[in-house]
């Protein structure tokens, strides 16, 4: 084995021999299956910390067939039949051609042939190819000069998912991603739903931030779905009559107030104003025309809720008299960044919007995205949007009881099957992966898992990740902070990275409180309960 060693190019039946001088070879190919490779290293090679360390659990390892290079990943490890042997098993996960590393194995290697560590320039291969369309955002475990690089057309025309525990550096992480999205095209156009307002602090001075305050989506753009939940609510399970009166009165609350063009098609789902006052004057017109008391019943629940929602400060950004002008066009522009003007990022504050309707406010935001694409795509003016969902688990869950309406999983799992095709990314950032619609995970192209204590979660993780990836899940648990492994489209291979470094000024505000410093002084300011029971009460965030 020794002369193997000194001259790994003398391996039987090999065709493809590595070039002259390197000194790689840990072992030979000892049993080939459709996925897998069992390699055979000796003894001489585990004494050697140079090349030893090279056969630890998520390393690469290079085999040659027929004048290929087939890469391959351990993922387990077990003592050989010979004292002081090892058997690694490797999962195949691509192969080099002419154009680069590509997915997919077409020559398998054969038992009797040489594999080899990889080096340093094929990692950079297939992790940092020089193409100009990738960005860097840390480096390959366990070095610290691979660069790991995102293929962002491949990374954001199949969607992304960003997967991990709370505390496990999952914000910026996509901090990260968008900061180099927009070194390497600074007219992106980004949106960010953030509901805990975590992103204003680190786009700054690449971004626009939208909160209630500053916010006016006005009720009109609402379609009829997002009404009913809306108006009558998420379960319409018994609920018929209130959602074809709700259905009526729109149409004709639309129509009455509409006075543009000629030969509009006008529907419930048309995004034109439309007057709180009309609809009120409608259902009190329809309620007047019935013979029997007990039928009235539906028209005054739709009333109070119309009147609640007029009256309460907290539906003011949405309900407002105000917001009655058709100015869609600013708004589109506003939120998407048309003109982008050096800030290409868009963060909306969601924290302050009232729980009730939270998820239609995220249906109605995601929807106009998807639409503005559709239609800008069909007149040949299409750009492409990313879209940036945080707490995903919270807008499309995974359970859904019967006659429930959700509007956002409805409108975002529209974005994860469609959006392909008119230019709409997704990146769906969750704790809570099991919780998770499938449906929309298993749209994810590309995963990017940080660590995941719960068992229960890395097993939906197992089955969302595409082919070549089962050699890092057991390493979920263990990932440290700025630790992540990487796998799908918009990578060549799964790999572990370490996330760079980012400035303090550019990561999102997610610090949590500290007990062990927060409960060594006592409350400098006596009158604090006083100011929060006031905030409190103006329910202003």
């Amino acid at each position: 084995m020794n002369d193997l060693i000194n001259q790994p190019g003398t391996s039987s039946g090999s065709i493809g021999m590595p070039k002259l001088g390197e000194m790689n070879q840990i072992g030979t190919v000892l049993e080939v299956k459709s996925g897998t490779v069992k390699v055979l290293v000796p003894k001489e090679v585990i004494a050697r910390q140079e090349l030893a360390k090279h056969c630890r659990i998520g390393a690469i390892i290079k085999c040659y067939s027929d004048g290929a290079e087939v890469f391959g990943i351990i993922r387990y490890v077990a003592a050989g039949t010979e004292l002081g042997t090892i058997v690694l098993e490797l999962e195949l996960s691509g192969q080099m051609e002419a154009s680069g590393f590509a997915r997919g194995v077409s020559n398998f290697p054969l038992p009797g042939e040489a594999c080899f560590a990889a080096s340093p320039t094929d990692l950079e291969r297939i992790f940092a190819p020089g193409d100009g369309q990738s960005v860097v955002i840390g480096k390959v475990f366990p070095t610290d000069y691979i660069d790991a690089g995102l293929r962002v057309e491949p990374l954001l025309s199949k969607h992304f998912a960003v997967l991990g525990s709370t505390g496990s550096g999952k914000s910026s992480t996509v901090a990260l991603m968008i900061h180099r999205f927009v070194e390497a095209m600074p007219n992106a156009h980004i949106l960010v739903l953030d509901p805990h307002n975590e992103y204003e602090r680190a786009f700054e001075s690449s971004g626009v931030h939208f909160n209630t305050a500053n916010l006016a989506l006005p009720y009109w753009l609402m379609n009829f779905t997002e009404h009913v939940e809306v108006f009558v609510g998420h379960d319409t399970k018994g609920r018929g009559g209130e959602v074809d009166i709700l259905k009526r009165v729109l149409l004709r609350a639309r129509k009455s107030y509409y006075s543009g063009p000629k030969g509009i098609r006008i529907t419930v789902d048309t995004p034109i104003p439309y007057k709180l006052s009309d609809m009120l004057s409608i259902l009190d017109d329809e309620s007047g025309k019935l013979d029997k008391a007990e039928d009235i019943y539906p028209f005054l629940k739709l009333r109070t809720k119309i009147e609640e929602l007029r009256n309460d400060p907290r539906y003011s950004f949405m309900f407002s008299g105000l917001l009655i002008n058709d100015n869609m066009s600013e708004i589109v522009s506003k939120i998407l960044r048309f003109p982008v003007l050096g800030r290409p990022v868009t963060t909306l504050d969601l924290s302050g919007v009232p729980s009730e309707i939270v998820d239609v406010v995220v249906s109605v935001l995601s929807r106009m995205v998807f639409d503005y694409a559709v239609w800008s795509r069909q007149m040949g003016e299409g750009t492409p949007l990313l879209l940036i969902c945080e707490e995903a688990h919270r807008y499309v869950p995974r359970k859904v009881a019967e006659g429930t309406l959700y509007a956002a999983r409805k409108s975002l799992e529209r974005i994860a099957k469609e959006g392909r095709k008119y230019g709409v990314s997704l990146g769906l950032v969750t704790q809570r992966p099991s919780d998770l619609s499938g449906t929309v995970l298993s749209q994810c192209g590309t995963l990017i898992s940080m660590r995941l204590n719960n068992e229960y979660d890395r097993g939906f993780v197992a089955n969302a990740m595409p082919e070549g990836s089962g050699s890092f899940l057991d390493s979920l648990p263990t990932l440290k902070n700025r630790e992540c492994v990487i796998s799908g489209e918009g990578v060549g291979a799964p790999v572990r990275v370490r996330l760079d470094f980012l400035e303090e000024k550019l990561r999102p505000a997610s610090d949590d409180p500290e007990f062990h410093t927060g409960w060594k002084h006592d409350l400098s300011n006596g009158n604090i309960v006083d100011s929060v029971i006031a905030e409190w009460r103006k329910g202003e965030k």
